[in-house]
C-alpha cells in the first residue's frame, strides 16, 4: 500500500510537471499568461494538499503510534510488572 501511494504522488508530481513545461515552453500563450496560470494552479494545489497535510497530521497524533506490537495502552493494563 505504501508503494502505491508513493508511485501516486510520484506520477502526479511528473504529470504536474510536465503540464507546466509544456506550457512555458509552448508559444501559443504569452508569458503575463503563462506566470498567471503557474500561479493559479500553485495556489490551486496549496489550498488542496496544506490541509490535507494538516489532517493527516492530526489523525497520526490522535491514532498513536503505529507499531502493532504497541497495540494495548499501558495506562489501563492494571497487572503487577
Amino acid at each position: 500500500m505504501r508503494l502505491a501511494k508513493i508511485l501516486f504522488v510520484v506520477v502526479t508530481a511528473a504529470l504536474v510537471i510536465g503540464g507546466h513545461a509544456g506550457l512555458w515552453l509552448s508559444d501559443r500563450y504569452p508569458d503575463d499568461l503563462k506566470l498567471k496560470l503557474t500561479i493559479l494552479n500553485a495556489i490551486g494545489w496549496a489550498v488542496i494538499l496544506l490541509p490535507a497535510l494538516a489532517v493527516s497530521r492530526w489523525a497520526a497524533q490522535h491514532r498513536g503510534p503505529s507499531d502493532p506490537s504497541s497495540s494495548r495502552d499501558s495506562r489501563t493494563d492494571h497487572r503487577p510488572n
